[in-house]
């Protein structure tokens, strides 16, 4: 029976590097959320309410931050951390939605929920850190609604979300 522990270790005394399977996790901290919806819209944007839905591999394992409210850029300050399992970077993304919620303006959604952006962002190599500022993109209801209306894109470009991860390995 093969034992990779003992493997490992005869390898490591003749001097061959090993790469030894770990388990990680992402440190995620979602700041705010900028022009995710226009304030021609509502003038009364403080009482507009959002969430991001939040995940890595499977949508089944999900985060969902706390109500953030207001307008032009509700302010979230939530953070959470994910397991990754083994880590292999060039395999993930992180997802990230945000919906507009408890939202009586919105005509085709009965549940008041509606999506206002999303985008997905390769994660980064383990033991490194992405700040920034990532575009959100939304579905064009004026191409679903209408071929004559000169676009056929799917989704158009609005809003951005500010965030800071970084992955980390379990010791």
């Amino acid at each position: 029976m093969f034992d990779k522990t003992r493997f490992a270790g005869e390898l490591k005394k003749k001097g061959v590097m090993v790469d030894e399977e770990y388990e990680s996790y992402l440190c995620l901290k979602i700041f705010s959320a900028e022009d995710i919806d226009r304030a021609t819209m509502n003038p009364n944007g403080e009482l507009r309410r959002y969430r991001a839905l939040i995940w890595v591999r499977h949508m089944d394992e999900k985060y969902i931050t706390p109500i953030a409210s207001g307008l032009p850029n509700p302010s979230r300050d939530s953070a959470c951390i994910i397991p990754l399992g083994i880590y292999e970077h060039f395999r993930y993304f992180l997802h990230v939605e945000v919906y507009r919620t408890c939202s009586k303006s919105d005509p085709g959604s009965s549940s008041g929920v509606a999506l206002v952006g999303k985008t997905r962002i390769p994660l980064p190599k383990l033991g490194h850190k992405i700040c920034g500022r990532f575009g959100l993109v939304r579905p064009n209801d004026a191409a679903s609604s209408s071929s004559d209306s000169g676009s056929d894109l799917g989704c158009i470009a609005e809003g951005h979300i500010i965030l800071n991860m970084e992955t980390k390995r379990f010791f």
